[in-house]
């Protein structure tokens, strides 16, 4: 599906984070957004799922406009810090992004399924506590995965593992976003992995009038 932003506008107290952003992100397409910590951009993605509210503008899906901070489920965010929960084995984990309506049997399937495909197939009984940062990022993205999402944003999700690792699970999800047409907004500082992962690298001052430069607290 066609995402987009229009003439969006996010402020946060006194704060405009930004104004007069556009985005528009073809079907299938994934976009890099690049900018320094600060700038933004998680703002710019918690605006885009609904967990944060447009001052001005709209955000649309296939030219449908979406109603104001409301949690679409297609579109799915995965977050700079994998969240996890410690009570739950990985495969439990990951099957919590499945669909209601899929049965018990269907859910055991499709999470083996994912397990395989992000490489973590031995580790369906494997506890969170002991998982490098790159795993338990791998089992945040096969969560996302099983909610058959039409929109993933990211939020520099590999920013936490070395340089060689990042740029491998960066190969990897592109991958697996283009193999099911998901359309993406992934934001980094990082190039490299902009290069990796993305169809189009957008430099953050070309989006938005004034957009800041300036840190914001909490923003990454």
């Amino acid at each position: 599906m066609m995402f987009e932003i229009r003439n969006g506008a996010v402020q946060l107290g006194d704060w405009v984070v930004f104004e007069g952003l556009n985005l528009r992100v073809e079907p299938g397409e994934i976009v890099s957004i690049l900018g320094p910590s600060g700038c933004g951009k998680t703002t710019l993605l918690r605006a885009s799922c609904g967990l944060e509210r447009l001052k001005e503008g709209q955000r649309l899906l296939n030219d449908e406009v979406l109603e104001n901070a409301t949690i679409v489920p297609i579109i799915t965010m995965l977050f700079q810090q994998p969240v996890l929960y410690p009570h739950l084995n990985v495969a439990q984990n990951i099957g919590l992004g499945a669909p209601k309506t899929m049965s018990k049997m269907a859910v055991k399937q499709r999470v083996d399924d994912v397990l395989q495909s992000i490489g973590l197939a031995d580790f369906q009984r494997r506890g969170t506590a002991g998982l490098s940062g790159g795993e338990a990022q791998r089992v945040a993205f096969g969560r996302a995965l099983m909610q058959e999402p039409t929109v993933m944003l990211l939020d520099e999700p590999f920013a936490s593992v070395d340089v060689k690792r990042r740029l491998e699970l960066s190969a990897m999800t592109r991958s697996h976003l283009k193999e099911r047409n998901i359309t993406t907004v992934h934001v980094t500082h990082d190039m490299e992995e902009a290069k990796t992962l993305s169809d189009r690298i957008v430099h953050w001052h070309e989006l938005a009038v004034g957009a800041q430069e300036g840190v914001l607290d909490g923003e990454k």
